[in-house]
């Protein structure tokens, strides 16, 4: 075979291959014996009529034709691997020149080509938050006001009451009594004082301050002009009458902070305990959300000094697994991709260039940590990775009867899962080690402890094994969102197809 090699633009390359005429009599030969067991040859039976009767019979054309996908399948492996490429998918047959024997010329997408930067001299400072005592009051706070008390009461609202009320509102500054309207006869609730309320969102901050004195069953009329920089344009500087029918006015007791308060919302004995625990929760997600960005930040420091090829159709299939991705998460949100889009009120050229830039920077990370982890032989944890994926097997088969989990052994699906998951657990561990070496610190780490990244991979299979959290951590919670690696393929495509 005479190849001749071309590297062309956007990380491709044509191949020209002059079949050799020993190759290309005995792929016409095989195709002529194809077509014979396919066609009714009169005199022969299926398959053993010779060379020159079929020809005869179905014509050059058709023989040329069978011929060329036979020589094509069979020659093509062995070009990529005369030519030493590394193809990232199938190529395509773009041309072929001449028959006797054939020239063929494919255009070839390559793997992508990572030439990594000094990773190993990246130094970022490590400063890790620490959490306030605020931080730890707030929480508690929260758990108080959870499990706050109310009682109808039917004097007039005083700070710290829950009001309930109709709200009708209109512009003052419109004549049109129908395009004036804002609400009518709105229901919402209050409580006074507060400044994250259900009203003081909806209609203005201060707005629960005008309910001071009102009594059940009596209504309130007062206006309020919005500043020019208000939030919602619409409303920038307009002047709006609000009646306010007050239906319902509630007390609102919040527990002491005690040690019966920490007895009655988790199982410590004492607030103390309480305190600590919350406080350990707080410390735990810091310090993975710290690590997270730092990690992000030293990777995208690596991104910057590195130097990254790939073709076209990479970027094409991470687009295509930003979307599926999105569309799982909505469906488990009874959400469809479109009325996600409607609601964002965005754009076909908008949701294109979001898609296009989260695929770039998906694609980017996952080479670039995938050259580090095949540099440093980096592989999952073998304890975390088992524990991880039979918690994910577990979940898998919980509903699963006894023939539907023989039928799942039978198939491909358990290996392409554990294969997924040990390439995602293989990046989540490079970069750690990338974490690791820019704060200066030893490869594998000393201490025996768990990393933050362990530790994300130990509370996820434990979630997946359906394990419950402390009382205390249940308003904590961090999300992540692991991405795929790209495949290759090394089957040739025909001209009109694209590259897969």
């Amino acid at each position: 075979m005479n190849i001749q090699k071309e590297p062309l633009e956007n990380h491709h390359v044509k191949l020209i291959v002059e079949a050799d005429p020993a190759d290309w009599e005995k792929a016409k030969k095989q195709a002529a014996r194809k077509i014979a067991k396919q066609v009714k040859i009169p005199g022969f039976r299926p398959g053993r009529a010779p060379y020159k009767v079929v020809l005869k019979h179905v014509g050059e054309g058709a023989i040329i034709e069978e011929g060329l996908e036979i020589l094509v399948d069979e020659l093509y492996p062995r070009l990529l691997e005369e030519a030493e490429i590394s193809p990232y998918g199938p190529g395509k047959l773009v041309e072929i020149s001449t028959f006797d024997p054939p020239v063929m010329e494919f255009d070839v997408p390559l793997a992508p080509v990572v030439e990594l930067g000094d990773y190993k001299s990246i130094r970022l400072p490590y400063e890790p938050p620490e959490v306030s005592d605020d931080e730890v009051e707030e929480i508690l706070e929260d758990l108080r006001k959870r499990n706050a008390t109310s009682e109808s009461v039917n004097r007039p609202a005083e700070e710290g009451d829950i009001v309930y009320m109709r709200v009708s509102a209109r512009r003052l500054d419109i004549e049109d009594e129908d395009e004036a309207i804002l609400y009518s006869g709105q229901f919402s609730s209050a409580r006074i004082g507060e400044e994250n309320s259900a009203a003081e969102r909806q209609f203005f901050p201060g707005f629960s301050q005008h309910l001071l004195g009102v009594s059940p069953e009596e209504e309130k009329t007062f206006t309020h002009t919005y500043p020019d920089d208000y939030e919602d344009e619409d409303l920038r500087g307009a002047e709006v009458e609000f009646k306010v029918l007050v239906t319902n006015v509630q007390t609102y007791q919040l527990p002491e902070l005690d040690d019966e308060f920490a007895k009655e919302v988790s199982d410590f004995e004492t607030l103390d305990a309480l305190r600590a625990d919350i406080r350990q929760a707080l410390e735990q997600n810091a310090q993975q959300e710290y690590q997270q960005a730092y990690g992000e930040e030293v990777l995208q420091k690596l991104i910057e000094d590195s130097t990254l090829h790939y073709p076209p159709e990479a970027l094409e299939d991470q687009k295509e697994q930003v979307i599926a991705n999105l569309k799982q998460r909505l469906a488990q949100d009874g959400l469809s991709l479109e009325s996600y889009r409607q609601f964002l009120g965005q754009s076909d050229e908008e949701f294109e260039a979001q898609v296009a830039e989260a695929a770039e920077n998906g694609l980017q990370r996952e080479l670039v940590l995938a050259e580090v982890a095949q540099a440093e032989k980096i592989e999952p944890d073998a304890d975390t990775f088992n524990r991880t994926s039979t918690a994910l097997l577990q979940s898998l088969i919980s509903d699963m009867t006894p023939k539907q989990v023989r039928d799942l052994q039978k198939g491909d699906l358990i290996p392409r899962l554990l294969s997924s998951l040990a390439a995602d657990m293989t990046l989540s561990r490079a970069l750690e080690y990338l974490s690791t070496i820019a704060r200066g610190e030893p490869w594998p780490p000393e201490a025996e402890e768990a990393s933050p990244q362990a530790e994300t991979a130990d509370a996820d299979a434990e979630d997946a094994a359906g394990e419950e959290e402390p009382a205390a951590s249940e308003a904590i919670a961090t999300n992540e969102t692991p991405t795929p690696a790209a495949e290759s393929a090394t089957e040739p495509t025909t001209q009109e197809s694209e590259a897969e």
